[in-house]
């Protein structure tokens, strides 16, 4: 079973998907050697959203190579737009 997943245009780690504690979806991310976080999907991370929906319960391993880019744009837009002081010093992009 697949428990993370490196994105290939950044220092982001895909942990998973779940659920918080008042019934939203959220999606699972990390830094390398770092405490996980967490992002609600419902609204702000539409393609994120219906994967979350879609595969928290199965795990990670049927995400395709396109759904993880798409992933991995809609979160970093998100920690540049919104995250923490530290989500975005540490958060590090990669040209294709």
């Amino acid at each position: 079973m697949v428990k993370t997943i490196k994105f290939r245009n950044s220092n982001l780690y895909l942990n998973g998907f779940g659920m918080d504690t008042n019934g939203n979806s959220i999606v699972k991310l990390g830094f390398p050697n770092q405490r996980g976080f967490s992002i609600q999907t419902n609204g702000v991370l539409p393609h994120t959203n219906r994967m979350s929906d879609k595969n928290w319960k199965k795990g990670l391993q049927e995400i395709t190579y396109k759904d993880l880019d798409l992933i991995e744009k809609e979160c970093v837009n998100y920690i540049k737009s919104y995250g923490s002081i530290l989500q975005k010093k540490k958060l590090k992009t990669y040209s294709k």
